[in-house]
């Protein structure tokens, strides 16, 4: 005969936690807080993100309204006479030194190292036979006649290279040399002609020699 032993015993079997009700509704409540409360938190941050944009278009409209009531300003605003007075002659007083500093460089207003350097030239050629009766320079040394006596016509064109080897005349070309015989001092035909001849050196045709700048003589 057999027997069965049942060594079951419920009270050693694991137990299974169920949520209650009252736990359930606990768990919903908490959650549903939670998401009310960002709801809540989402709806205050685009409250303030309006605010600060409504705030940024209210400070754009006033810059703008700044700007176009100071472009009118602008353009009712008429300059000053005095202020355009001066400015003018400010202009006027730049463009004159321009014009001047121009013609210097072209000297047009004269030789800015005057006539000193000339006058050291003519003094330091001096040749035997030769000597000078007057000396004109003008035209900022463009224009130089020199008149003198000699003795021999052939001694005037070593004086005239002399003259060129010069620096303060360098590039003066001499245009005209024009040799006579002075007059007598009387009408009498049988009276002796001077021993001498006169000639006369110029930078430019027809050039004559106004009042002297310096006269003397060279032999």
């Amino acid at each position: 005969m057999s027997q069965q032993i049942n060594l079951f015993d419920p009270a050693l079997a694991p137990r299974v936690e169920r949520l209650s009700a009252r736990l359930t509704l606990r768990a919903m409540v908490v959650v549903a807080v939670f998401a009310f409360a960002a709801a809540v938190l989402a709806q205050v941050e685009r409250g303030r993100i309006a605010g600060l944009a409504a705030q940024r278009d209210a400070q754009l409209a006033a810059l703008q309204g700044d700007v176009t009531r100071m472009a009118r300003e602008a353009a009712g605003r008429k300059p000053d006479p005095a202020i355009l007075a001066e400015l003018e002659s400010t202009q006027a007083l730049a463009e004159g030194r321009r014009q001047v500093m121009a013609r210097l460089q072209r000297g047009d207003l004269g030789d800015t190292g005057g006539v000193s350097e000339y006058l050291r030239a003519f003094a330091r050629q001096r040749l035997d036979g030769i000597w000078l009766t007057g000396l004109s320079i003008g035209g900022a040394g463009r224009e130089i006649t020199v008149r003198g006596r000699t003795m021999d016509a052939q001694l005037l064109p070593e004086y005239l290279g002399r003259l060129r080897a010069e620096a303060a005349l360098r590039g003066r070309a001499f245009a005209t040399l024009a040799v006579d015989t002075p007059a007598r001092a009387t009408d009498d035909e049988a009276s002796a002609a001077p021993a001498y001849l006169e000639f006369r050196l110029a930078t430019t045709e027809g050039s004559d020699a106004q009042p002297p700048t310096s006269s003397g003589t060279s032999r």
